[in-house]
């Protein structure tokens, strides 16, 4: 069974590029939306304020498999800091949850 913290993978998810959402506050979630630069992505996970939720079991790492588009061995290892940020960015282009071609296009007109 799979446990992590959820200041670990709260931490973790802001060295990867997630920003936490200044939106609307929301008193029982912590929303974390993946960012890269010129890039607008509508990949997102939410980690509960709850007392009762600091550390995270399988359901709920389960459920974070699937907002992140990841499988749970993958999740894992952007929680424990074996897959970073970059390599991220490529397993959702590889399942075409972002287009390549489009960040391409963003890139290029960046330098512009």
């Amino acid at each position: 069974m799979a446990v992590r913290e959820r200041a670990v993978i709260a931490a973790s998810l802001n060295r990867k590029g997630f920003a936490l959402n200044p939106g609307k506050p929301n008193p029982d979630h912590a929303y974390y939306h993946f960012q890269h630069p010129g890039l607008t992505t509508a990949v997102f996970t939410k980690l509960s304020r709850g007392k009762e939720y600091k550390n995270y079991g399988d359901d709920l790492l389960a459920r974070m498999t699937k907002q992140l588009k990841l499988t749970t061995k993958e999740l894992l290892q952007l929680i424990d800091c074996t897959m970073d940020g970059d390599q991220y960015l490529k397993v959702l282009i590889k399942r075409g949850v972002i287009d390549a071609e489009k960040l391409l296009q963003k890139k290029s007109g960046d330098k512009k």
